[in-house]
């Protein structure tokens, strides 16, 4: 017994023994209708085989959304080996990771794939591995471009509607985006160029200024589509 145990205290999820962690994800995931069972023998193997616990924390998050929406989850995908697929690709990816945006990402891809009607796998997997190869910042940027309004307020309006004079993209970022300087946003903004998330190419070309309207209407049709699988089902 160690000295939390002795002293009455529970030990954190991501700190306890890896059969013990296996244990706890399993009964969370046994709550879960349908998806349950199947998602907690996958992610039994991964946590067995990886030994990494930062897993568990997903795995507790995921069964409570499943819990939440389970009269939502197709069944018939459930049975499927393209849903074995996408489990042990998402839960191996979120080992990968420490980043919390990526992880909430796929634990919303995933989410958002089960609860389908027409669930699309390949569709899922390519965005899966897109958001692996992005950072936070990625993610951050993209979810403004989403919202530009939502990213507005949520900062106090720092951008608003603009005064009618000249102003560039960059200018406006630095305002919603102040702890990041004109090179980190040069570059998130080209690598979302680069994987075809918007078509605007540069930051700093002058514009009449229309405040947080600039931002709006930059995203392409597979940058919404990532947006969509991203974004936590309700």
């Amino acid at each position: 017994m160690n000295k939390r145990e002795e002293n009455g205290e529970q030990q954190p999820l991501e700190d306890q023994p890896a059969e013990t962690a296996i244990e706890a994800v399993s009964v969370a995931l046994s709550a879960v209708p349908v998806a349950g069972g199947p998602l907690a023998e996958i992610a039994g193997a991964i946590i067995r085989r990886r030994q990494n616990r930062r897993l568990n924390r997903f795995l507790i998050d995921l069964a409570g959304d499943l819990q939440r929406l389970s009269d939502r989850v197709n069944s018939e995908f459930v049975r499927t080996d393209e849903f074995q697929d996408l489990a042990e690709d998402i839960l191996t990816k979120a080992t990968e990771t420490r980043q919390q945006a990526k992880l909430d990402a796929f634990r919303a891809i995933f989410l958002n794939t089960v609860l389908a009607q027409r669930p699309n796998y390949n569709e899922a997997s390519e965005i899966a591995t897109l958001v692996d190869r992005l950072q936070e910042q990625h993610i951050a940027l993209l979810r403004i471009l989403a919202d530009p309004r939502r990213a507005d307020r949520e900062m106090g309006r720092p951008v608003g509607e603009g005064g009618g004079f000249a102003t560039s993209i960059n200018q406006i970022l630095r305002r919603l985006l102040p702890e990041w300087d004109d090179d980190q946003i040069d570059r998130t903004w080209a690598d979302l160029l680069d994987v075809k998330i918007h078509n605007t190419p540069g930051t700093k070309a002058m514009m009449t200024d229309s405040g947080v309207h600039q931002l709006e209407n930059r995203l392409t049709p597979f940058g919404w589509k990532v947006v969509r699988y991203i974004t936590s089902p309700t």
